[in-house]
């Protein structure tokens, strides 16, 4: 496999792996409150603020970036 060009890695992998670690981990909380917020409201047959079918998919668009923010992570610490 090719090395990344340095000009390039801070732009990939601009953030040491450290931040990224603490960004997944802020990420991952949200996605759980917006899913139970979700749970929450269609157990109770209401809308909280929104309907639960948006509650969970924007719980699955926090996984996604959680999940990025892993992966920037693990290369960061990788490349050292």
């Amino acid at each position: 496999m090719a090395e990344v060009p340095k000009e390039l890695r801070s732009w990939l992998f601009g953030s040491s792996a450290k931040q990224q670690a603490r960004l997944m981990a802020a990420f991952t909380l949200t996605c759980w409150a917006c899913l139970i917020v979700g749970i929450v409201g269609d157990a109770i047959d209401k809308t909280l603020g929104l309907e639960p079918t948006s509650w969970f998919l924007i719980s699955l668009g926090w996984l996604i970036a959680a999940v990025w923010h892993w992966f920037r992570a693990y290369h960061s610490a990788k490349e050292g």
